[in-house]
């Protein structure tokens, strides 16, 4: 016989496929089956039903809380985040309009006392 990695030739090939048909082909049931089986169906007690109410378990509630509260809490840390780092932006650019302005002034009095105009000193 051949191995399962060997293919198999045409006449092997058709042997098995002749057996499978073979083994395949169409049985007709006795004829009393449709009688007896009905006969079984009607005498039998009639199935109970079972409703089983679907209702989610305890630990997966647990869990879709748990990654709301996480999920909430790097939200609230992102934007929390995001405010520092624009509270700081907006200290440097005050800082820098500040060290710009008191250059320009400087410059303004340095030109202003070079004319000879005093001020409030």
């Amino acid at each position: 016989m051949n191995q399962p990695d060997e293919p198999m030739s045409n006449l092997e090939e058709q042997k098995f496929e002749e057996e499978l048909t073979r083994m395949m082909r169409r049985v007709d049931p006795p004829a009393s089956f449709a009688d007896r089986t009905m006969a079984r169906a009607a005498s039998s007690m009639p199935a109970k039903v079972i409703v089983m109410r679907q209702r989610p378990r305890l630990w997966m509630t647990g869990a879709i809380a748990a990654a709301l509260v996480v999920g909430i809490f790097f939200t609230e840390q992102t934007n929390l985040r995001h405010e520092h780092e624009q509270a700081a932006q907006a200290q440097s650019q005050f800082e820098a309009g500040m060290r710009i302005t008191d250059r320009a002034l400087e410059h303004t009095r340095q030109q202003l006392q070079r004319a000879g105009v005093g001020i409030g000193d």
